[in-house]
């Protein structure tokens, strides 16, 4: 009998313990948000059927108390949380948070002092005028009872995604500060993703390139995405149509792997190394929608499982895309790469999460937000980058029209309609300007002594200097095998024409080691002026520039004369 009662005893001692109540929360400085980890227990109804008197009678044993990070898969059911607060402190109102944006359905009870149930409800399957303080996430009202013990009493639904967020207390200015700097924070990513959408297509438009147009596609659903994940859209985009923020919460992640699977597709272009992995990557971009409207139809776990497991695999098959396209040589995949690189890794936060092997926090809640914020700026540059190489060839071939490919001087029509636009202003203006023509004297005895080699050297020297010579607004170009013209459009005098080509004609004397022996540069110079309006007409502008032309050349009679004033 001792043996028995001792045994009975240490029983007691033993069991007593779990049998005490959670410590009350007492409310009395707003310091910093209170969590309720101390304070709280819980109790799963797998039937999801029991109301809140039926809760309030449960023993007090049947409450397990609540451990930070636990998982709780409610599915059909519904998990009760219950913790008792008093406030001490009447100087603040306090408000009960759930900092999880997308719950589906969250409801607090609490008596009041008449003893009748107060009751609060939120949630994503809850229209946003119902709320009891609209926002991305549930915010509710403690009682207003001062110095009294109040037991409130938090049923939480949520199916198919495992639920780990705790609650917290705050205050209202605490409330009113977190609020601000989130709106904050939020504001400035979707007004980030909105510039660069409107960036992308209007690049699109102007260079025709579907690299742009795929990402401007991509960045839409992304974003939709961050704010269906964020509470944005319930509160912004459809507040009167609760449904569908479950259908944004699964049907928007696969869109945005659909897209993104298409815009490296399109950047990267598997096809040209491997046909079977492109084949495998459309087949993929058309099963991720089917799948997820499917579940948006029919809800399962099943469903559910298939969309992880798919978006999983994209993940796989953009490493696979883009690692190809690297090992291949493509030049562009290292930005893609380096892009995409931190949304995959955000990424694997909510899936696990989503699979039960980690509990919900900021990574999980707004790390892909941030990641994108990273990404668009090195997709944009590596798209521009793309842009600007693949157009170079049509760039070159086209300014090959115009643009002399060993001196980059402009050709000579391009002098003649400067000519023409020129005559045309001084025949209704007193408009001055003057015309150069230079002939390398010398370039025929630099080849024949030293090569072709050295004379494609004087040649792009001499352009160089009379480019020196000429101002911003001159044209200088390149009219024959050896000879230049400088084109000095607005209010120039003879006397300003002569000094420019006496300076031309001096850099060409001054010695320069990047030719044999310091060869120097011989020049003759004609010097046309146009100082009034004369009977030049604009169209005769080609026949005045081949005038003086042979003007240039005259000058090779044996005079030691290498400057002359010619009339235009």
């Amino acid at each position: 009998m001792r043996c028995a009662l001792a045994l009975c005893i240490l029983l007691a001692a033993v069991a007593s313990p779990a049998a005490q109540p959670a410590p009350p929360l007492v409310l009395n400085s707003d310091t910093t948000p209170v969590w309720l980890d101390p304070s709280l227990e819980f109790l799963l109804d797998s039937t999801g059927q029991l109301t809140v008197d039926q809760i309030a009678l449960t023993p007090a044993e049947r409450f397990t108390p609540v451990v930070r990070s636990k998982l709780h898969h409610i599915e059909s059911g519904a998990l009760w949380l219950r913790f008792d607060a008093v406030i001490v402190n009447p100087a603040y109102d306090w408000r009960l948070t759930l900092p999880l944006p997308g719950v589906d359905e969250v409801s607090l009870y609490f008596r009041n002092r008449a003893g009748q149930w107060v009751h609060q409800q939120a949630g994503d399957t809850v229209r946003m005028d119902v709320w009891p303080l609209p926002g991305p996430y549930p915010v509710f009202s403690l009682s207003h009872e001062i110095g009294q013990t109040v037991t409130y009493y938090m049923q939480i639904h949520h199916a198919r995604v495992p639920f780990s967020a705790l609650p917290r207390v705050v205050s209202d200015t605490q409330l009113l500060t977190s609020r601000q700097s989130e709106h904050m924070l939020l504001g400035i990513y979707f007004g980030l993703a909105a510039l660069v959408i409107v960036l992308a297509l209007a690049n699109a438009l102007a260079y025709r390139d579907w690299g742009f147009g795929s990402y401007a596609v991509y960045m839409t659903m992304f974003a939709g995405t961050q704010g269906v994940f964020s509470g944005v859209a319930g509160v912004y985009w459809w507040p009167s149509w609760p449904a569908l923020n479950n259908v944004g919460v699964f049907l928007l992640p696969v869109a945005a792997a659909a897209t993104a699977m298409w815009f490296v597709r399109t950047v990267t272009a598997p096809r040209r190394f491997s046909r079977a992995l492109d084949w495998f990557v459309l087949a993929l971009m058309g099963l991720l929608p089917a799948v997820g409207l499917l579940d948006a139809a029919f809800p399962t776990p099943e469903s559910f499982a298939m969309i992880n497991t798919l978006i999983s695999a994209g993940m796989i098959v953009l490493l696979m895309v883009v690692g190809v396209s690297l090992v291949e040589g493509d030049r562009h995949a290292r930005w893609i790469a380096a892009g995409f690189l931190p949304v995959l890794l955000a990424t694997l936060f909510p899936l696990l999460r989503n699979l039960g092997l980690i509990s919900s926090g900021f990574l999980t809640d707004y790390g892909m937000m941030l990641a994108s914020a990273v990404e668009a700026p090195i997709l944009f540059y590596g798209l521009l980058r793309r842009v600007a190489q693949r157009r170079e060839p049509t760039t070159r071939a086209s300014a090959l029209r115009t643009v002399d490919p060993l001196t980059g001087l402009h050709l000579a029509q391009v002098l003649v309609g400067k000519l023409r636009q020129a005559l045309g202003t001084a025949g209704r203006y007193p408009q001055p300007f003057a015309l150069l023509v230079i002939n390398f004297v010398n370039l025929a005895e630099l080849q024949s002594r030293h090569g072709r080699e050295t004379g494609d050297r004087a040649m792009v020297m001499t352009a160089a200097r009379i480019r020196a010579a000429a101002r911003t607004s001159d044209t200088v170009a390149r009219v024959g095998d050896s000879q230049f013209a400088l084109l000095m459009e607005g209010p120039i005098n003879a006397t300003e024409a002569n000094d420019v080509a006496t300076k031309i004609l001096a850099s060409g004397l001054r010695p320069s080691n990047e030719l044999p022996d310091a060869e120097p540069l011989l020049f003759h110079i004609a010097v046309g002026h146009l100082g009034e309006p004369a009977g030049v007409a604009p169209a005769e502008a080609a026949a005045c520039l081949a005038r003086m032309l042979q003007a240039a050349r005259d000058m090779n009679d044996g005079s030691r004369k290498a400057i002359r004033l010619v009339k235009l």
